[in-house]
């Protein structure tokens, strides 16, 4: 199987995993999807190699609100807007390093870059020239999250 048929699994495995390992939530993937809709929070990064690509992950500040709990072993209704942030960067963050490390034999390797925070309802992010877009939903009867990448 070549690298392009697995990117979309060596992803939603990697998000798949973080969340286990740092919240002790298991989720599982509900679709696969060419268009994902954005949540009211997202996290990204840039992903900077021979093939360029944009990492998002994003859910409803609600579902964040759960996995930051779980995170910091805060009550929800405790957990602050600051709090969000930090979670979403970290989910992007560590979801790239364990997928670089997947990737890292690959034209799909690429440099770690500073991640950024978009919030809003209905809020899109286009990029142009794209050639290939992986995205999937994993969830449990908790919470919600979604993946996008695009190279």
């Amino acid at each position: 199987m070549e690298i392009l048929d697995r990117l979309g699994d060596i992803y939603s495995e990697a998000l798949s995993e973080v969340i286990s390992t740092i919240a002790g939530i298991q989720l599982q993937p509900e679709s696969q999807e060419n268009d994902t809709e954005l949540g009211d929070i997202t996290g990204v990064m840039i992903l900077k190699g021979t093939e360029h690509g944009l990492l998002y992950v994003s859910a409803r500040v609600p579902d964040v609100r759960i996995l930051c709990s779980h995170i910091i072993g805060i009550p929800a209704a405790d957990v602050t807007d600051s709090d969000l942030d930090d979670t979403m960067c970290e989910l992007v963050n560590m979801t790239a390093g364990s997928a670089k490390l997947r990737l890292s034999d690959t034209d799909y390797m690429f440099k770690l870059t500073q991640p950024f925070v978009i919030k809003g309802k209905d809020v899109s992010l286009v990029t142009k020239s794209i050639t290939n877009v992986i995205s999937c939903t994993l969830s449990n009867s908790e919470i919600t999250v979604k993946l996008k990448v695009v190279y």
